[in-house]
């Protein structure tokens, strides 16, 4: 193996770079973040590996005009580096974008903003040296774009809960359980002082390549297996969607399953929307005091299997009445949010069950007036409409 003077350009020039530009422009990188996300949310919220997820050059020019530094000057300092001019591994240190993403995660890491920092790791396992070149050298041939009912079939057959996107029900919830894995390891070397350029090529960037690399490659080796043994789904059938005893279709079943995920996601990954609350407030409920419900329940760990219950009931309930439909529509809203005072349906029952309870437990006004019977309505309505919408923004 070849030896090298290592140097430490990345941390003593680009890190001061990224750094200042994250103080001045964190709120338009993050922003940056958000539309690329939402932009391939189809692809990266899907529950299996149809698609490959690409990263353009506009996207580049995108993460370095919401930074407010130039792709140019951060080539420039890299071409100082001591791998620059030698045959070196991972190959992605040389693209300008993923040292700067590298420094990024250490500004927020060494600030204690982990969650920034998390959705910045997210993010390069979405680029181009990342996702998109793993992907095809996986998946050389025959791929799931047009072999959906393979991938498929392995989705709903092969795969294991030690597969991450068994567990975590999409693609976005098993790049985050990797990602956080990752930065759980890694984080002393993040924040350390003596992190050299090769220390970034070897321990940082190419562990995360690798393990996001075991991740599709698993998946793919299952997938050309089931290909070449003419194993696929039949769509033709109904199937029963997993943890749930709704009857769907196999397609609306992996609708189901892809879009409560990604409502999920959206919900514990942002703010709760004043936006939204005052949408659903009415004479009896402030749309501040939703906020504050909603922050409450979402804050509380031991609520989130709740809430996901809550979420896969609105949606299975609406594609049991309407199989096929979209959920980011008005028909999605008012079947939600249409009275159901005397309805003998075990799933609606929990869900109401499941509301009024955290309304007992976050909600002091509820407790004080809940004897009232149209105030009690009022409140779970409110909190049962802020769910409903917020699940058509999660699935645009």
């Amino acid at each position: 193996m070849a030896q090298y003077s290592d140097s430490n350009i990345i941390l003593d020039e680009i890190y001061p770079l990224v750094s200042k530009a994250l103080e001045k422009n964190k709120n338009k990188f993050m922003n940056h973040i958000g539309q690329f996300m939402s932009a391939n949310h189809d692809k990266i919220y899907d529950v299996g590996l149809y698609d490959n997820i690409y990263f353009t050059q506009k996207d580049v020019i995108n993460l370095f005009t919401s930074l407010g530094i130039t792709e140019s000057e951060v080539l420039r300092l890299l071409k100082q580096t001591f791998f620059w001019n030698v045959a070196y591994r991972p190959l992605a240190i040389k693209e300008p974008y993923v040292p700067v993403l590298i420094m990024a995660i250490r500004y927020f890491l060494k600030n204690k903003m982990d969650k920034e920092a998390e959705i910045t790791c997210i993010y390069l396992c979405f680029t181009g040296k990342f996702y998109a070149s793993i992907f095809s050298a996986g998946f050389p041939t025959a791929p799931p774009s047009t072999h959906r009912e393979v991938m498929d079939y392995v989705i709903n057959n092969m795969l294991t809960e030690k597969h991450s996107l068994k567990t975590e029900k999409n693609i976005f919830g098993a790049i985050r359980m990797l990602c956080n894995t990752y930065l759980n390891t890694y984080k002393s070397e993040f924040i350390s002082s003596d992190l050299s350029d090769n220390d970034i090529g070897k321990k940082l960037i190419q562990q995360l390549r690798d393990r996001e690399k075991s991740f599709i490659r698993n998946i793919a080796v299952l997938y050309y297996e089931a290909y070449e043994n003419k194993l696929y789904l039949n769509f033709e059938t109904d199937n029963l969607a997993e943890g749930k005893e709704f009857r769907l279709t196999t397609s609306d079943s992996l609708k189901a399953t892809a879009a409560t995920e990604a409502t999920m996601n959206y919900m514990t990954m942002n703010s709760v929307s004043l936006k939204i609350c005052d949408k659903c407030k009415d004479s009896k409920v402030k749309a501040t005091e939703i906020k504050d419900i909603m922050e409450a329940i979402i804050s509380d760990k031991n609520n989130l299997d709740d809430l996901r219950r809550v979420i896969n009931i609105l949606i299975c309930d609406f594609l049991r009445n309407y199989p096929g439909r979209d959920l980011n529509s008005v028909e999605f809203i008012a079947h939600s949010l249409k009275a159901k005072p005397n309805t003998k349906d075990k799933y609606i029952l929990e869900m109401k069950q499941i509301i009024l309870k955290w309304l007992d437990e976050n909600s002091p006004n509820y407790r004080r007036r809940k004897n009232v019977a149209a105030t009690a309505i009022s409140y779970y309505k409110c909190i049962l409409s802020y769910i409903t919408l917020t699940i058509t923004v999660a699935n645009k």
